[in-house]
């Protein structure tokens, strides 16, 4: 995945946009630079067969702006059906947009809720693609379980994640810069926060566990190169999608302020005048009801 490192206008942090204003931002940030690698390997990884492609009901949980939905109808037979799932209405309206301009309006449908409480019927879709990949680690069994809900029999759930072992390049940088600030009584809470995301074992317990079989997982490293350490906190897809989290366990604003100040310098410091490569680890669950 390529990120942009020239010519971007530094955004303000989440909770001082306006939900119309982050839609947009993840539309044209999280959703290019994001989501789309969880969507080429889903594509790549999981063949759905002819006759549910054909006229089968889909389901695209946490569907974000609609890219997918939409081009999924596009590629399915006329018979198919898509319900596409969000809890943003900002972000759903930008999806039934693209949905007219594709003029594929009458075969799919967009409506509010979330991963855990889906608000539709049960044993209702022959095929659920799930976006849970900034979903907090510990409401993942709820969805899982609600997914199982609404999956017909034999039904296939393919759930995009992030497990263990993404962003470490960061997370090494930061522990860096809380040393350098004598903020070292935090680094219990940044440990607990690299620890946060489930590793694969965990995902294939908690799917058995709501009652799916058939699971199998698989990952894939991607990586988001940024040219320094300036260029990578004022990414949008940093700024807008991760960084006020990562700072969440900052005592304070000023300590967040310095620690967003001083973490360039450790950044660069560390690459040595190479680009500043941010890893994940981007994880399909594939099962079946």
């Amino acid at each position: 995945m390529q990120t942009q490192t020239t010519g971007q206008q530094r955004v303000k942090d989440a909770p001082s946009q306006e939900p119309k204003e982050q839609a947009y931002l993840y539309d044209l940030y999280m959703a290019p630079l994001w989501r789309e690698a969880f969507d080429q390997m889903v594509d790549e990884e999981v063949k759905v067969p002819a006759e549910v492609l054909e006229a089968g009901v889909f389901l695209d949980a946490e569907c974000g702006t609609g890219s997918y939905a939409v081009d999924l109808l596009l590629r399915a037979g006329k018979k198919a059906v898509v319900v596409g799932i969000d809890a943003s209405p900002e972000k759903l309206v930008l999806a039934r947009g693209k949905a007219s301009v594709q003029m594929v309006t009458e075969r799919v449908t967009f409506r509010q809720g979330t991963l855990q409480a889906l608000g539709v019927a049960a044993n209702a879709f022959d095929w659920i693609i799930a976006d849970a990949s900034l979903t907090p680690a510990n409401a993942i069994g709820a969805a899982l379980a609600e997914l199982q809900r609404v999956a017909k029999k034999d039904a296939t759930v393919v759930l995009k994640l992030t497990t263990r072992g993404s962003f470490d390049e960061f997370f090494s940088v930061y522990w860096e810069t809380l040393f350098d600030l004598d903020l070292n009584e935090y680094t219990p809470q940044l440990e607990s926060l690299i620890a946060a995301p489930l590793t694969l074992t965990n995902v294939e317990a908690q799917a058995a566990a709501a009652g799916w079989k058939n699971i199998r997982t698989v990952t894939r490293k991607e990586s988001f190169p940024f040219a320094d350490g300036a260029t990578f906190l004022s990414s949008p897809l940093i700024e807008t999608g991760f960084l006020r989290a990562w700072l969440a366990f900052l005592p304070d604003a000023a300590a967040r302020e310095r620690v967003k100040r001083h973490l360039p310098e450790v950044i660069d410091r560390a690459r040595q005048a190479l680009d500043f490569d941010v890893s994940i680890k981007a994880t399909l669950l594939i099962a079946q009801k």
